[in-house]
């Protein structure tokens, strides 16, 4: 494990990297701005957003809010899944190196949160699966339940180095990825260390970098494996679908829906992010569903074939 001092040294080389010039707010059909805006007034008070619609590369067609650091959920599961495989490129059908030491260890901070319940139900799932397979049950919980899912994102955190050290390569791996910070193991509290955030420019850097094909230090095999994890069914115009969103009812209430789309003429990348701050516990999971449901909207606004 890397000591202090030198998680420190590599942190301050990543801060004093490549500038990123910021995205300003810019939409080249101002109608579809007016109509994503509708759609997060209806929503009402303490609400915050961020969207971003674009190519894989260059600038985007619509930006809203893309500097501002918004709370992410599980979306920025796309980013562990880059440096997952970019770790075990050559050991992506083998156990994960420690993860099963990690999912056994009940003080270990990955799953010392869950319940001896919950972690058995985990340990029945995940001990002693690929790195591939880990990858699909923290991404798209296939033949998981919620909380196995985001123990498959701990066991990955974990076996990278723990929160901050994840964030370090993530960092290192792209300046515009930077946006993006692990903070926490997911479902622990998100006010003791800081929640995991991003803004929807890095959460569209990543998903544009895999689009386009063109990860810095990843194979083209290693993309592909990637790119395989992300996807979805086809969509209603036959488009392939990539996605990974997530979701938290805890305060701020938080919705993200994020990916990319391709078809004949390309790929299109999108990112929704909405959070409500202040929404009194009893109405949180009310609140999610309006969120979710919004979210979607904008995505089918955003990628409504023109």
């Amino acid at each position: 494990m890397p000591n202090c001092r030198l998680l420190a040294i590599l942190l301050l080389l990543v801060a004093c990297a490549t500038h990123v010039p910021p995205i300003a707010d810019r939409a080249d059909d101002p109608r579809l701005l007016a109509e994503v805006r509708a759609v997060v007034a209806e929503l009402g008070h303490g609400m915050r957003a961020a969207v971003w619609l674009g190519p894989a590369r260059g600038e985007p067609q619509l930006a809203w809010n893309v500097e501002a650091t918004m709370p992410c959920a599980s979306a920025i599961k796309a980013a562990y899944l880059v440096e997952l495989f970019a770790a075990h490129a050559d050991a992506l059908d083998r156990p994960l190196p420690g993860a099963d030491a990690v999912l056994a260890d009940d003080q270990h901070p990955a799953v010392a949160h869950f319940t001896p319940a919950q972690r058995a139900v985990a340990q029945q799932a995940l001990a002693g699966v690929s790195t591939r397979r880990l990858a699909e049950a923290m991404i798209s919980s296939k033949g998981v339940d919620n909380l196995t899912y985001n123990v498959a994102a701990n066991l990955v955190t974990a076996c990278l180095g723990g929160p901050i050290w994840l964030q370090s390569k993530v960092h290192a791996r792209d300046p515009l990825w930077r946006g993006l910070h692990v903070r926490r193991y997911m479902l622990t509290d998100r006010t003791v260390n800081g929640d995991n955030d991003a803004t929807a420019h890095s959460l569209a850097a990543v998903h544009g970098s895999l689009a386009a094909r063109s990860v810095d230090g990843l194979s083209r095999q290693t993309i592909e494996a990637c790119r395989l994890i992300l996807v979805r069914a086809a969509d209603a115009q036959g488009r392939a679908v990539f996605a990974k969103g997530g979701a938290l009812d805890s305060d701020p209430v938080t919705r993200v829906e994020a990916g990319w789309r391709e078809g004949p003429q390309g790929a299109v990348v999108h990112v929704v992010m909405l959070a409500q701050d202040g929404v009194a516990a009893a109405e949180r999971t009310a609140a999610g569903q309006r969120l979710g449901a919004a979210a979607r909207r904008i995505e089918q606004l955003l990628l409504a074939p023109r």
